[in-house]
């Protein structure tokens, strides 16, 4: 799925892709990275979406897609 994160102020597109059927990994994070895995259900992370805990719109949308697209 593209996305266009402000059409009317940057250029910038986000792309989301679904992985399915993965086996855990090692990460090799850069320095500048502060990122938190997390493993929940779907509707969990919906939930985040929805009461503003997850607020970075390409994983908003990407969740909201995926969850429409399970019903």
């Amino acid at each position: 799925m593209q996305l266009h994160t402000s059409n009317s102020v940057t250029d910038e597109e986000g792309y989301v892709f679904l992985a399915e059927e993965l086996t855990e990994g090692e990460t090799e994070f850069e320095e500048t990275e502060a990122i938190t895995v997390m493993k929940l259900p779907l509707a969990a992370a919906v939930t985040m979406v929805m009461d503003g805990r997850i607020t970075d719109a390409i994983s908003a949308a990407g969740l909201l897609k995926l969850a429409l697209r399970s019903k």
